[in-house]
């Protein structure tokens, strides 16, 4: 060996073998992620179509991602190596030992990194290692409901010894250094003391005497009522929304139109079926994009409220679509951050590095694998501190907690999954657009494993509920605010055979239900359950009813306010259709029931484009027609159900009696004629016509 190689190095030289070794490293493991885990599929969807279309058309957003991933894993390397042998020079060691050193000490500190995420959100994780090998599955296993912070402190022991050795070294060489490290330690502890005083000041509860009530809403996309625990559900995942309950007014047979996000809740901001406003399905283009509705609101602002929401992953409508709110805090989902996300997720070794820089790779925090409502509580904080305290405010919040794949983070992740459970749905699943030949066949553990994995995300969005009541009962402003819980739909998770997800058929209850729940202490009764039929259509005009704001002519839904009112019992409302249809097929070959009885038309992959100047992917337009006389209709109205199922051979009707069957396991058309003409007609008088145009009115 060298005499130099021997000898410890300068400062300057350390550093420099330091970034050499990091930057190495991390470039070995940039190139094992990209060689293991090349691929561009979406939630465990794959298609070689999709591919070959990305690198051809957006070619230069797939080299710009490749660019930007490569910088960061070469930023890191140098930041990290550079530390680390910064700290091996203080420790006098040897040019030779400084380099491979740093490259060992970035390998543990990565290795830490990564296990500590992985335990925090394996989820994030199962697309890249759980159906790998049964090595790497096992090891997500094991790494799941472990403590992440035992984890993160390990990750941190040499990088924080790097920075005391340096320290060290350097008060031992310069003893002026002590007097200035004396200084500055005093400086903080005084800033820091201060600080602790101004926070405490700052979180006395305020009390601004307001004549008009706040708003709030509270929504989870894929919410089921009957997974709530104050509903009679067999797992505890909802005290805080059970409190809410206890506290106000629930309805407890709540519908909505079209089972699928943005039309759903174009629905129910506008009080207008999908048809009368122009979000008939999710990909509309850009004429209905830019449209302007009339809302709750737009009809809040016109009244003097504060409008604004907050919303992560599944809330990207919000930033798309002119819903008239003055802060939107929301992601803003185009085909070229779907192309970003994907890569970025194959990324085993990076992941964790851009949690610390998440405005760096803004992605991350729209990944469906990820959806901590964390970061959604600090930014509904950041925009409670912004609100001004002189007019009342209407804010909306929606999570995706319980949103596919059902993604809690730790603690709850896995926390009611069967011990033991090895199956492919350990960490939830997705609806798949292709039937695997090869798969074998669905367990009663499997459905038992999906449906835990999305009680841990009730019970996660059940923290965020408890959290945001939790920030408004240190401002004072809790008990003046009418509080609103809703979902955009329901969710099917095997349970009931017929299949998962929403939005592709209109059996059973589990995809059209929402919660639908109001809070106001004198204004709305206490502890009542509201057993009539209540639709999306109807929480616009209701909400404005108990906060005394009109409703614009424009709302088609009506207002159920007198049933929420304190008092005696109040008498039901006659009852009024329910409209409901599917939205947009996106896969012909899923191998779900719903396939043989329908009108086929192409997967999302042929009738679907890109545009390139927004990166908004819309139904292309010779589609539109097709789409919208295919999909699947039906009406709710009283006791009854109907369903009208096109297919190549005709109209299919199906009728179920929702009072002798809940579940809606028997179809009794043929039983009741007369009662099928009925609702029939009503359904042809409720549905749009294709300009939009209601055929029928609702009833009072």
């Amino acid at each position: 060996m060298p005499a130099f190689a021997r000898t410890p190095p300068t400062l300057a030289r350390a550093l420099l073998l330091g970034c050499r070794a990091g930057l190495l490293v991390f470039l070995a493991l940039y190139t094992l992620c990209a060689l293991l885990n090349m691929q561009l599929g979406y939630q465990g969807n794959e298609s070689r179509v999709v591919t070959e279309y990305v690198w051809s058309e957006w070619r230069r957003v797939v080299l710009w991602q490749v660019a930007r991933l490569l910088g960061a894993y070469c930023a890191v390397g140098l930041l990290l190596g550079a530390l680390l042998g910064a700290g091996l020079w203080a420790a006098e060691r040897s040019r030779r030992a400084v380099f491979w050193l740093s490259g060992l000490g970035c390998l543990v500190v990565e290795g830490f990194l990564v296990t500590a995420d992985m335990a925090r959100h394996p989820h994030l994780y199962a697309a890249t290692l759980y159906e790998r090998s049964e090595v790497t599955a096992e090891v997500l296993r094991v790494l799941s409901g472990t403590q992440p912070s035992g984890w993160t402190f390990a990750a941190l022991v040499l990088p924080v010894l790097s920075v005391l050795a340096v320290v060290g070294r350097w008060l031992a060489e310069s003893p002026r250094w002590r007097g200035v490290l004396g200084g500055v330690t005093a400086a903080a502890a005084v800033a820091g003391f201060t600080g602790l005083g101004l926070t405490r000041t700052e979180q006395g509860p305020e009390s601004p005497g307001r004549a008009r009530p706040n708003l709030l809403i509270l929504a989870s996309d894929g919410l089921r009522p009957d997974h709530l625990s104050g509903n009679g559900y067999s797992r505890s995942t909802s005290p805080n929304i059970d409190q809410l309950m206890e506290e106000g007014t629930r309805f407890n047979d709540t519908v909505v139109q079209v089972p699928r996000t943005a039309p759903s809740w174009t629905t129910l901001l506008t009080s207008q079926y999908a048809g009368e406003h122009p979000v008939v399905h999710t990909l509309v283009g850009r004429e209905a994009r830019e449209t302007k509705l009339t809302t709750l609101a737009t009809a809040l602002e016109a009244q003097g409220y504060r409008t604004a929401v907050v919303a992560d992953y599944a809330g990207d409508h919000f930033s798309r679509f002119p819903y008239g709110f003055q802060k939107v805090s929301a992601p803003d989902f185009r085909f070229p951050d779907l192309v970003r996300q994907r890569m970025l997720i194959t990324h085993v070794a990076l992941l964790p590095w851009t949690a610390l820089a998440p405005g760096l790779f803004k992605e991350r925090g729209e990944f469906p694998e990820l959806t901590d409502p964390a970061p959604l509580r600090t930014r509904v904080r950041h925009v409670l501190d912004g609100l001004p305290e002189d007019a009342p405010f209407a804010l909306v919040v929606f999570a995706s907690s319980t949103h596919f794949p059902y993604a809690a983070p730790w603690p709850l992740e896995g926390k009611y999954v069967e011990r033991g459970y090895r199956g492919p749905w350990r960490f939830g699943a997705t609806p798949r657009m292709e039937v695997d030949p090869d798969a074998p066949a669905t367990t009663p553990e499997d459905v038992a494993a999906l449906g835990a994995n999305y009680d841990a995300g009730v019970r996660t969005f059940d923290g965020l509920v408890g959290n945001v009541r939790a920030d408004l009962e240190r401002r004072g402003r809790w008990d003046d605010t009418l509080v609103v819980l809703v979902s955009d739909h329901g969710e099917h998770l095997e349970d009931e055979g017929l299949g998962q997800g929403h939005g592709d058929h209109l059996w059973g209850s589990a995809g059209l239900r929402i919660p639908f729940v109001v809070r106001l202490p004198g204004q709305v009764a206490s502890g009542r359950q509201v057993t009539q039929r209540a639709r999306s259509l109807d929480v616009a005009p209701t909400v404005l009813d108990l906060l005394g704001v009109p409703a614009p002519e424009s709302f088609r839904g009506r207002s159920l306010a007198s049933l929420a009112r304190p008092g005696p019992e109040p008498k039901a409302l006659p009852d009024v259709p329910a409209l409901i249809e599917t939205d947009i097929w996106f896969s012909d070959r899923d191998g779900h029931a719903y396939q043989t009885v329908r009108v086929p038309y192409p997967w999302l992959y042929e009738i679907a484009m890109v545009e390139g100047d927004t990166g908004e992917i819309a139904l292309k337009p010779e589609w539109e027609g097709p789409v919208r006389r295919a999909r699947h209709r039906g009406l709710y109205l009283g006791r009854w159900k109907l369903l009208e199922l096109p297919t190549p051979d005709g109209v299919r009707v199906q009728l179920f009696d929702t009072v002798s069957d809940p579940a809606e396991l028997r179809d009794v058309a043929g039983d009741n004629p007369n009662v099928v003409a009925t609702m029939r007609a009503k359904l042809a008088a409720e549905l749009p016509d294709a300009t939009g145009e209601a055929r029928g009115a609702v009833g009072p």
